[in-house]
């Protein structure tokens, strides 16, 4: 069986950012990417959106309904985050995940004692859409932060029982019926109180919001959201 120095030396290690070939021994980004787009204060005090001024809420979650308690999100959704986040789903650079695992992992961290999570839930994607893909960035993401923080993660509750229609030309309300008509919870557990919902991009905010709103029909007390990336919604 290789060991981990040997494999490095075979299969080099790549900046999830660009892509290029790590030194050996080298781990995260390249030198290339020492300043990155992270989210900094002052916060959203709802989806953890980056702010310009020392309003509580952001324009997006002071127009529209916010039903999770609070968004940790890691990256402002600019380059060249973003075309590496999408690189991740549409050219299968699926190992960038263990790396932005690991920072939404960082993120949560400090937070967690208070959170009291009973652990975590992947946004599901459909069946049909993971076959293609060969797999749900999401739960690829949910195994890294939950591996490092400790905490279990529900597969089955919460699942997607078909695809839906395109988002693009819908408000924001409509994308969040046209999702939550989309998905189904699976049983809720006594002691499954408080979860954090995990996804890669956070941008209207409408995915977050269908998913958070069948879990609190199915019985969970309180979501929060734990993302890579975040935009600007509409």
């Amino acid at each position: 069986m290789w060991n981990k120095p040997l494999l490095d030396l075979v299969y080099p290690r790549r900046c999830p950012v660009c892509d290029s070939v790590l030194v050996y021994g080298e781990t995260g980004v390249c030198k290339k990417h020492q300043t990155l787009p992270f989210v900094k204060a002052p916060y959203c005090m709802k989806c953890g959106k980056e702010l310009e001024d020392e309003e509580e809420y952001c324009s997006d979650c002071q127009r529209h309904t916010r039903s999770f308690v609070r968004g940790y999100p890691v990256f402002n959704y600019t380059e060249p985050i973003k075309s590496s986040i999408l690189a991740v789903k549409y050219h299968n650079k699926r190992e960038y995940l263990d790396y932005y695992g690991a920072l939404l992992a960082r993120r949560i961290e400090p937070e967690l004692a208070g959170l009291h999570l009973s652990g975590l839930v992947p946004v599901p994607i459909h069946k049909s859409k993971k076959r293609e893909r060969g797999f749900n960035q999401a739960e690829l993401l949910a195994n890294v932060v939950g591996k490092t923080l400790g905490l279990p993660i529900y597969r089955e509750l919460l699942f997607r029982t078909h695809d839906t229609i395109p988002q693009k030309e819908l408000s924001p309300a409509e994308r969040t019926n046209n999702i939550r008509q989309a998905l189904q919870t699976g049983t809720v557990a006594p002691d499954c109180k408080n979860v954090l919902l995990i996804d890669d991009i956070y941008t209207t905010g409408a995915t977050v919001q269908a998913c958070t709103e069948a879990l609190l029909e199915a019985g969970i007390q309180h979501v929060y959201v734990g993302v890579v990336c975040i935009g600007e919604g509409r």
